[in-house]
């Protein structure tokens, strides 16, 4: 009896090996492309995304008037506002104002050719942090430029997609009745992409908080990187020419 049963158990195993192997085998879940050139302008902010009163601009509008987010004349301060990495497999830029004299604003996303590279653009930003507390750049056009300076200052913002980190400057008065002024920079990684949000404008209302922009930022980053498209705000705010 005792060998009936076991006879019986080796059927039973055997039929199941068989069947199994006529069982599809699981493949491993394919890693999603880089986000193109084309995706990455659809995860960046546009004017639904900006609070009432933003217009779109541009990289040629702002050399003509000499005046948007600035660029440093020094070499080490230059992560923090250009994503320069060889890594860097795709780009997408816009750019915005509230007045033709600010504030303004400029977001862009970037797809890296590996997670690791995504990583290594978030630690040069962070480097550039602890190196760059101070820079000048030029405003105005031809004979009519100033040398502004800017110092550094710390920027809390943290938590935003798999990895953030940010900094603000403070430009220095040329006089004392000059208001302030700030320029802040956000960098968010999402999985292999990254996406930067910068504000230059006045220290005053008119210049959003720049965390809610840059959260913004990587939650369409986030979905466009998962092959979702992105959903307007529920409350988006009308568009507006300057």
């Amino acid at each position: 009896m005792e060998d009936m049963h076991w006879h019986s158990r080796m059927r039973l195993t055997a039929l199941a090996a068989g069947a199994a192997l006529l069982l599809p085998a699981t493949a491993p879940p394919a890693s999603a492309a880089p986000v193109d050139e084309a995706g990455l302008r659809e995860a960046l902010l546009d004017q639904v995304d900006l609070p009432p009163g933003w217009a779109a601009d541009s990289e040629q509008a702002a050399a003509e008037r000499g005046i948007g987010v600035p660029t440093p004349r020094e070499q080490a301060c230059l992560p923090l506002f250009l994503d320069a990495a060889e890594s860097v497999e795709a780009r997408a830029r816009a750019d915005f104002a509230r007045t033709p004299s600010g504030p303004f604003l400029v977001t862009t996303a970037a797809s890296h050719d590996s997670e690791a590279a995504a990583r290594a653009a978030v630690e040069a930003f962070t480097e550039a942090t602890r190196e760059c507390r101070t820079f000048q750049t030029e405003e105005g056009v031809e004979e009519y430029t100033v040398t502004i300076v800017y110092r550094a200052t710390d920027l809390d913002v943290e938590g935003l997609g798999d990895e953030s980190t940010a900094i603000r400057f403070h430009r220095q008065p040329e006089t004392p009745d000059d208001p302030p002024v700030i320029t802040d920079v956000v960098l968010v990684r999402v999985g292999e992409h990254t996406v930067r949000v910068a504000q230059a404008g006045r220290d005053d209302p008119g210049t959003e908080n720049i965390e809610p922009l840059a959260e913004r930022a990587a939650e369409k980053l986030r979905e466009v990187s998962e092959g979702r498209t992105p959903l307007p705000p529920a409350d988006q705010p009308g568009a507006v020419d300057l």
